[in-house]
């Protein structure tokens, strides 16, 4: 698991903010790319890729999946291909899975949790863990704005 606080300047943090305020930035989407190709953009988000491929081994990458929670609360779950899991029960997952807090305020609860710890979200902190792993948000009040970005070596079944 990685945890870092502080993962973007302060333009850069501007950036997603103002990016993910529009509601069609924030549906689930499918960004085609291996990780050399995403890095070349220098977007904020290939930033967040870069911190995240010194801890996990996104060589093998195909494109991300992307996606904001804004004031919505994921209940528990593992992170997988949910159109391959429907069709046939089998359980494909991403290569890791990546949320970037990219705005807390007045937060009361919605702490990220897995069975085995219980993280506070705050401004610029960017959490990946591996595959497999079941994770869940607490209710909560206040603002909380957390990027979801899962890089897959197989695009998942639910992208044309």
């Amino acid at each position: 698991m990685l945890i870092a606080d502080n993962v973007l300047d302060a333009q850069s943090l501007w950036v997603v903010q103002d990016y993910f305020k529009h509601a069609d930035s924030r549906q689930m989407r499918w960004v085609d790319g291996t990780l050399d190709e995403l890095l070349e953009l220098q977007s904020p988000l290939s930033m967040i890729l870069s911190v995240v491929s010194r801890t996990f081994d996104l060589t093998g990458m195909s494109g991300i999946e992307q996606w904001v929670h804004d004031g919505t609360k994921p209940d528990w779950h593992i992170d997988k291909d949910e159109v391959l899991a429907r069709r046939t029960g089998a359980l494909a997952t991403p290569i890791c899975s990546i949320v970037f807090y990219a705005k807390i305020d007045s937060l009361t609860g919605g702490k990220f949790m897995t069975d085995d710890m219980i993280l506070t979200p705050k401004t610029n902190r960017l959490v990946a863990f591996g595959p497999g792993i079941r994770h869940g948000v607490e209710d909560f009040t206040g603002i909380r704005v957390a990027v979801a970005i899962n890089p897959w070596a197989v695009k998942p079944e639910g992208y044309a």
